[in-house]
């Protein structure tokens, strides 16, 4: 309770209130002063980017939807105030939110609807709601009651570290390279591209409820995309999001649900199916079991054999961690899961679209593109003395010496920003692995595991900057989730954590027994 002195006491300039519960936390003085430029500054630069985003979108809508030429003016009128109200609401919303939004949207909204092109090539539209997400924590000092710190908890500081200068010196070397390159569009839009939606989230200090959400609602997003895309397969077209277009048809049908490629689709189903797997090992309920298995049934719909084999590698993980992150009571979650992953190898191996797949001849043309790839891809890397030709540049780069497609995106990686690129690539990996093991998160763990292993099989961080989300995503996770979040879903807040463990109790001597207080009588 505040004093009446306290209350009395006026308030000196430079203070601040202690307790930032998602509202602007304004200082006295010259802080008062900044904090109000800069907010004006950079709403004015992000409203006159929205407005150019808005019309460039509702010209997309307007050539798909085929609206006459006399009702442009009439679509725009209403749209507008549409739009203006979602971009308050963006600011008006729980701030912990809108990462799951950015989520939503990028595995729910059709990807044709989603903005690519000029000023979205270089930031695109989900990476603008990352952005606002850090500036509503950061500039305006907005945190979630969920994220206040407790005193006491215990914070390993070595793997934050490990992260936060290895992101520095990756964002350097991207810079440096872009430098190299003569700052195109391409190498600019790229590092800009990377920055935002994968960097940029580790200067929020604190995003304990982001995580906690965003790894309970992936599952869900992951059971209702698993579902679609295992009827979309049955059906032989998509229902909802329409025929897919001349340029990806294939031998085999694969679905594909929301997003503009089957590839994409099996990509990001790796991270639900590996998050449910580890959620499972580690609380035992079967709600994260049966969205890792829907998941996984999503991913054999697309037909995607690098997806596939992501979520073998991470089931190997999971074996071969699992007794360390359990402990030898629960093992027989190991032994259940060894069971289960033998016969889902069986089945999966034998399922009909994969094996017509193995058996097209489409696939012997793709095994042997990606067989030629390797040879293209260090000739490529060759030509600039192995410190790459500028990020996002590996497609102009590798047509010099072949016209096709390096499916792979390690071997981008190693043509646009070199071995310095890739090795700074792979120490931030390793770092937020780290990260998630001090936090006893195996199942961020897998899912990264996972989506490495299939962003090996295909042409996705060099080529596709809307895919750099994703990595966003696991940043948030790595840094902020533990190992029960995803298995907590309707369940409150964390309760607070002491600076010990519970076992420290045991070598705790018992508290002495205290003596009865004596008792007064009249007389």
């Amino acid at each position: 309770m505040t004093s009446m002195m306290d209350r009395l006491t006026p308030r000196r300039e430079g203070d601040r209130p202690t307790r930032r519960r998602g509202h602007l936390v304004v200082g006295g003085g010259w802080r008062r002063g900044a904090r109000i430029a800069l907010l004006i500054v950079l709403g004015g630069l992000f409203a006159g980017a929205m407005t150019l985003g808005i019309l460039r979108f509702l010209n997309i809508i307007v050539r798909v939807a085929g609206i006459p030429p006399e009702l442009v003016g009439l679509v725009i009128a209403v749209a507008l105030p549409v739009a203006a109200l979602v971009m308050i609401a963006l600011f008006v919303i729980p701030v912990h939110v809108i990462p799951t939004i950015a989520l939503v949207i990028l595995t729910l909204a059709p990807t044709r609807f989603i903005p690519s092109d000029g000023p979205f090539n270089a930031l695109p539209p989900l990476a603008i709601l990352m952005g606002i997400w850090v500036f509503r924590r950061i500039v305006l000092n907005q945190t979630p009651a969920e994220n206040l710190p407790v005193v006491g908890e215990r914070r390993p500081m070595g793997p934050r570290f490990a992260i936060g200068a290895i992101a520095v010196l990756l964002l350097f070397w991207l810079i440096a390279s872009t430098a190299l390159e003569g700052g195109s569009d391409t190498t600019v839009g790229w590092t800009l591209a990377f920055a935002v939606s994968v960097l940029m989230p580790l200067l929020v200090p604190n995003a304990r409820a982001e995580a906690r959400l965003l790894a309970q609602v992936v599952l869900v997003v992951g059971v209702l995309v698993g579902l679609y895309l295992l009827v979309e397969m049955v059906l032989k077209f998509s229902p909802v999001y329409g025929p897919p277009t001349e340029e990806f048809e294939f031998s085999v049908y694969r679905a594909r649900a929301a997003f503009s490629h089957p590839l994409f689709a099996a990509a990001f189903m790796t991270i639900p199916a590996s998050i449910g797997i580890g959620a499972w090992l580690q609380s035992g309920k079967l709600w994260p079991l049966f969205a890792g298995a829907i998941s996984v049934g999503g991913i054999v719909a697309t037909v995607s054999r690098g997806s596939v084999a992501g979520v073998g590698v991470a089931v190997a993980f999971a074996l071969l961690l699992a007794p360390l992150f359990l402990g030898w009571k629960n093992i027989s979650r190991w032994a259940q899961l060894l069971v289960v992953s033998v016969i889902g190898a069986v089945v999966v191996l034998n399922a009909g679209p994969l094996v017509e797949r193995s058996d097209s001849i489409e696939s012997q043309i793709s095994a042997d593109v990606r067989d030629r790839a390797v040879d293209v891809a260090f000739r490529a890397a060759d030509l600039s003395g192995w410190i790459g030709t500028g990020p996002g540049t590996s497609g102009i780069t590798s047509r010099l010496f072949d016209t096709i497609i390096i499916e792979n995106s390690i071997l981008q990686l190693l043509i646009s920003i070199g071995i310095p690129g890739l090795i700074l690539f792979a120490l931030f990996m390793t770092a937020l692995i780290w990260q998630a093991c001090t936090r006893g998160n195996l199942s961020v763990i897998l899912a990264m595991v996972a989506y490495v292993v299939a962003l090996a099989g295909f042409n996705s961080i060099d080529a596709v900057r809307t895919m750099h989300i994703l990595l966003g995503f696991l940043v948030i996770l790595a840094v902020h989730g533990r190992g029960d979040d995803a298995a907590r879903w309707g369940r409150g807040p964390d309760a607070p954590r002491a600076a010990f463990e519970p076992t420290d109790l045991r070598s705790t001597a018992p508290p002495e027994r205290l003596a009865p207080e004596p008792v007064l009588r009249r007389g």
